[in-house]
């Protein structure tokens, strides 16, 4: 069955796993949720076109014998095992990546470096996870020459999952940071659930990019390291991490030391792949953050770094030091939302934060969100329930000719107070 399916997707017919949005000709997979069962819509998908419909269960009168028709037992388990054989027909080099911090922004690094050179399709969005994942694989191409693949977990065992799936040829972890510790019950988890791509690349005899400055990624990265640091030089500057190749130069737009790592990475995946360095400096150069993710932006009254599509305590702690030590004409401001997922470490993590804000002596901060508002924080610090609560706050005392910062984790949806500013 999967063979056919697979000839099917070599064919040139794409996947939907969302009756709302399918094309006639495309193969619907009939996926489940918490508030919805895919093969409720499954006869509707065939009367709309659906070249074929992939159910575990038959409602509204389907039959399994039916033309296009696929019955089998468990419709995502099918998604997976499909991505994983059209994977593996398509003739590309795959880069897999992980991290606690920094993931989206290394995967579009990798491809504006490797789109100067090669024909690259790559994650988008949050497609990151055991439904993401092998549906941006069932979007490979024959055209497509390399595959930036990003992997996301909030537990151990998903990034192994993800990798057998993806069976990256390269692959690379950001770091290790206090992401999504109430699934991986600690730090600790969080090094044993990331390295499970090191492990299979490992046991695959696939190489490794590893930042060799990270002596916790030295450790457990294997014997098959790509080279790193050889020759790349990074300089933090207002403007971003300036980054010399050899005889290239190139200015990024990242801000912040903590980068660096990425940024040697992509230097050394362009160079394993062939590229000149100049070709790969024009792709460092050309990769603008967006969506939210260290993000600079001006007002007619403000500079604004927005990062708010997502934090842990690692990264929120990064970025403010990045951001801290930028543009000392402006006076700073600070908005820093709730920090989701950190479980039985949410007090000690926002509290934290709290402290490493007094420590640095910020004059104007703001705390916004339950877990922050709980904090022991001094009156200068103004604190708010929620994102509307703050957004009224700010309407009503204007920020004026300021560098502004603002870190959050994604739900608390702060990128919503820049109406004020």
């Amino acid at each position: 069955m999967i063979s056919q399916l697979l000839a099917l997707v070599s064919q040139g017919h794409d996947i939907c796993s969302d009756s709302r949005t399918l094309a006639a000709g495309q193969i619907f997979f009939a996926l489940k949720g918490d508030n919805f069962d895919g093969n409720t819509f499954a006869k509707a998908a065939l009367e709309r076109g659906a070249v074929a419909v992939v159910v575990d269960t038959l409602h509204s009168g389907l039959k399994a014998d039916e033309p296009g028709v696929y019955k089998v037992v468990n419709a995502l388990a099918s998604l997976q095992e499909l991505a994983h054989a059209h994977r593996m027909n398509w003739g590309g080099t795959l880069i897999g990546l992980t991290g606690s911090n920094g993931k989206t922004t290394a995967k579009e690094l990798f491809r504006s470096v490797l789109s100067q050179s090669f024909n690259v399709h790559a994650t988008d969005g949050n497609f990151n996870n055991h439904i993401g994942l092998p549906l941006t694989l069932l979007g490979l191409k024959k055209f497509h020459e390399v595959a930036v693949i990003e992997m996301g977990a909030n537990h151990r065992g998903e990034i192994a999952s993800l990798t057998a799936i993806a069976a990256p040829d390269i692959g690379y972890i950001t770091n290790f940071g206090q992401a999504h510790l109430e699934g991986f019950g600690g730090v600790d988890g969080v090094i044993q659930g990331k390295i499970e791509l090191y492990q299979w690349l490992t046991s695959h005899g696939k190489p490794s990019l590893v930042n060799d400055l990270d002596p916790l990624q030295m450790q457990h990265a294997g014997n098959n390291k790509l080279p790193s640091s050889k020759g790349v030089v990074c300089q933090s500057k207002d403007q971003g991490v300036h980054v010399t190749i050899g005889d290239a130069r190139a200015q990024s737009h990242l801000v912040g030391d903590f980068h660096s790592g990425s940024l040697v990475a992509s230097v050394n995946l362009g160079r394993y792949m062939g590229m000149a360095d100049e070709a790969i400096a024009q792709g460092i150069e050309a990769y603008i953050p967006s969506n939210n993710r260290g993000q600079w932006l001006t007002t007619d009254s403000n500079r604004i770094f927005l990062d708010a599509y997502n934090a842990n305590p690692s990264s929120m702690e990064a970025s403010l030091l990045a951001v801290h030590a930028l543009h000392p004409e402006l006076p700073h401001v600070y908005i820093a939302g709730d920090i989701f997922e950190m479980g039985s470490h949410e007090k000690s993590a926002h509290q934290g934060m709290v402290n490493l804000m007094q420590t640095l002596d910020l004059k104007t901060v703001h705390l916004v969100g339950l877990a922050f508002s709980k904090t022991q924080a001094p009156p200068t610090m103004v604190k708010h329930d929620n994102t509307k609560d703050a957004l009224v706050y700010l309407e009503s005392n204007p920020v004026r000719g300021a560098m502004v910062w603002i870190k959050a984790s994604r739900g608390m949806a702060l990128e919503g107070l820049l109406e004020a500013l």
